[in-house]
């Protein structure tokens, strides 16, 4: 069954779209490369057997011709062979063209025996003058060009291609990790100077075939390069904000994603990079000032968790470096922003009254970085004390809640600006006593 359809699949190879050459010979299957403006172009591979068929619609005498250049200095070929509407010729020769003039519009056959025009591998150099951004593969080979000649006698040139492969990594959003990327590259024609960009994260060999003449013929080459070592580093990063209680609120995936809130303010930065390639993280935290910056921190180390008690702007930087310390890594940093400190004590709460309305005492605030509240009777005696700013006061001593009257709440405080809070305000408890 697939002899039959290679047998199928010849004939249609073959046999030329003006319907009246068929191609046969050689090593293989005759390959069709070009057909346009009354031109097809076949390869060959070798000569041996070689033979071109012309079927005409009704009886005649065929007259076969031969050119090289020009067709109007095309010559006549003797020696044909004829049965009835159908004539061949034999013992073609490279890179020449053949027809048979019909009285109207003509059609041509161009042969080329390629075999003596497909690619030769030697060597591959890899030129790695850049290896942090690219690479450069020099292929020692020979590829003699193929032409053909169309039917005003031009010069035309047929393209090639070739196949490179080689490993990377690919960084995955997702999974928040590298994995493995094999890639295949088609070359047009250019398989002597390859540039690979960007260079690949991992090590490597790199595997070049072709062209698809040769493929189809069966007779491809294939040359391995030495393994590449690779130093390339490529860097991801994430933070993940932490506000007040624990919570995390917002994770910022993508580098230079603006952060930031009321201090305290506590961020985790993780970093990724292509290991073992990359060898050393280095977390960098800077003060964005006036006219300059002021370094915080520095860390080395994959994670660093940093709570940010002062207001301002701030640019947290990762530099990843490569094991070997050829390539670094400079391109994830995020912007965080503090803002400026804020407090305000209420005057009125009502406890165990409403459950969930206004039943605790809550200061309101932003960027505060120490607290201390005392709450007093007007006897000065004091009942409740808390340094949370979070926190409250239940209106509650010793488990009972306090009588309707009036209190005294003393706040001694400072914000992450700097600023300092010493302030004093009467507190109004109203309750509704359940009956």
């Amino acid at each position: 069954m697939k002899k039959e359809i290679l047998g199928i699949f010849a004939y249609f190879l073959c046999f030329s779209a003006f319907g009246q050459y068929t191609v046969e010979g050689g090593n293989g299957i005759p390959l069709s490369v070009v057909n346009k403006n009354r031109v097809e172009v076949f390869l060959l591979n070798e000569l041996n057997n070689s033979k071109i068929t012309f079927t005409s619609d009704g009886a005649a005498t065929h007259q076969w011709y031969k050119y090289t250049d020009n067709i109007s200095a095309a010559l006549a070929i003797a020696s044909t062979q004829t049965s009835g509407n159908t004539s061949y010729i034999t013992d073609l020769d490279d890179a020449c063209g053949y027809f048979v003039r019909t009285g109207g519009l003509d059609s041509y056959i161009w042969v080329i025996d390629y075999s003596l025009y497909a690619p030769r591998f030697f060597d591959m150099e890899i030129n790695d003058d850049y290896p942090c951004e690219y690479l450069q593969l020099l292929t020692d080979m020979e590829a003699e060009p193929l032409y053909y000649r169309d039917v005003n006698g031009n010069r035309l040139y047929i393209p090639r291609t070739y196949h490179l492969e080689y490993n990377t990594l690919q960084w995955d959003d997702n999974l928040l990790t590298f994995a493995p990327l094999p890639v295949s590259i088609t070359l047009n024609d250019n398989a002597a100077n390859i540039t690979i960009d960007p260079a690949p994260l991992c090590n490597t060999t790199f595997t070049l075939h072709g062209d698809e003449f040769a493929t189809h013929f069966g007779i491809e080459q294939s040359l391995i390069s030495t393994e590449y070592e690779a130093v390339a580093v490529e860097a991801h990063a994430i933070a993940t904000e932490k506000k007040e209680q624990g919570i995390s609120e917002q994770t910022a995936s993508v580098s230079g994603d603006k952060l930031g809130g009321s201090a305290p303010y506590e961020i985790t930065f993780d970093a990724y990079a292509n290991e073992p390639i990359a060898g050393m993280y280095i977390w960098k935290i800077l003060k964005i000032n006036e006219k300059d910056t002021t370094d915080v921190l520095r860390y080395q180390g994959r994670s660093i968790s940093y709570i940010f008690q002062q207001s301002g702007d701030y640019e947290v930087q990762l530099d990843v470096i490569g094991a070997k310390s050829v390539c670094i890594n400079t391109s994830e940093s995020f912007s965080v922003s503090i803002g400026i400190s804020a407090l305000d004590l209420p005057n009125v709460f009502s406890p165990g009254s409403s459950i969930g309305v206004n039943d605790q005492y809550r200061v309101s605030y932003k960027s505060i970085v120490s607290f201390k509240a005392s709450i007093y009777n007007r006897w000065g005696n004091l009942l409740y004390h808390w340094e949370d700013p979070a926190q409250g006061w239940d209106g509650r001593v010793n488990g009972r809640y306090v009588p309707t009257g009036v209190y005294f709440i003393v706040v001694d405080a400072k914000g992450a600006d700097g600023k300092e809070y010493k302030l004093s305000k009467d507190i109004n408890v109203l309750r509704t006593e359940k009956k």
